[in-house]
């Protein structure tokens, strides 16, 4: 696409716009929003779709992180074991991509998310599952970042959706915190995962030339209002995003799924008349 067509603005602005309210919201990057309106309006093909999202969210979660820290004490050490985790698995998945059945890994993301929810929402007041003790934080943030990048690079969205709430329910990060520590390592996830796209020529640019700029307003925006609500309001408000996030997901891949098993049985009937 070399340039944005006059039916296609409303829906660039409706990507950026959202994806940057959720980035804000969620700590994250927006991708799970931003891609079902690349691949159902603007008719991106799915693994396109992911490139172009990381892109736009490594501007919009960097701005967003700026501004999360300006309000939060963030945790650098924790920040960088969770990068060093999230860069391996965002290159691995990113590379995997290809490979794999991308509405099958959504259909699994989108029931892991409610499960998450309903566990953040109902049982949000019980002790973290593992002690704050230096070692064990280290080697839990680690496997965090990898599940978390390989999240990013195989499906597109930042891995915020996984970040935040294994930090808060593991490791018992205050939800504040969790979302601004959340940025950053998804900056440097979409950074590795977009790169590794782009590289793939699975990145539209022209896309992200205008979704961008709206996202990033968008974030700084949505992440003040984060700021100004308590801990336990912005967890509940972060667990009922992520369950209309992960519904959504399972339905569309559901959905997506079911289509292209009967277009499969289809042709196989056809061929055997």
């Amino acid at each position: 696409m070399s340039g944005a067509s006059h039916a296609s603005r409303p829906v660039f602005v409706a990507t950026g716009i959202s994806g940057g309210l959720v980035s804000g919201l969620l700590g994250g990057g927006g991708g799970a929003v931003m891609i079902p309106l690349m691949t159902g309006v603007l008719k991106m093909k799915q693994h396109t779709a992911h490139g172009t999202s990381l892109v736009i969210i490594v501007f919009a979660a960097l701005a967003t992180a700026v501004t999360y820290t300006l309000n939060e004490q963030i945790d650098w050490l924790l920040v960088a074991i969770l990068i060093a985790g999230s860069a391996a698995g965002a290159h691995v998945g990113a590379r995997a991509a290809n490979h794999l059945n991308a509405m099958r890994l959504r259909q699994c993301l989108g029931i892991f998310l409610l499960a998450v929810c309903a566990r953040l929402i109902f049982f949000r007041h019980l002790d973290p599952v593992f002690s704050s003790d230096g070692e064990v934080e280290a080697a839990v943030g680690l496997a965090i970042g990898l599940v978390g990048g390989l999240a990013s690079g195989a499906l597109g969205v930042g891995g915020g959706a996984i970040f935040v709430p294994a930090m808060v329910l593991l490791l018992g990060t205050e939800q504040h915190a969790a979302q601004g520590i959340s940025l950053w390592v998804v900056v440097a996830s979409a950074l590795a995962g977009s790169t590794t796209h782009y590289l793939h020529g699975t990145v539209d640019m022209a896309a992200a030339r205008w979704i961008t700029p709206l996202a990033v307003p968008a974030g700084i925006a949505s992440s003040l209002l984060a700021s100004r609500l308590s801990s336990e309001a912005l967890q509940v408000t972060f667990a009922l995003l992520l369950s209309a996030i992960g519904g959504q997901m399972l339905a569309t891949a559901t959905k997506r799924i079911r289509h292209e098993r009967r277009a499969t049985f289809a042709i196989a009937d056809a061929d055997a008349a």
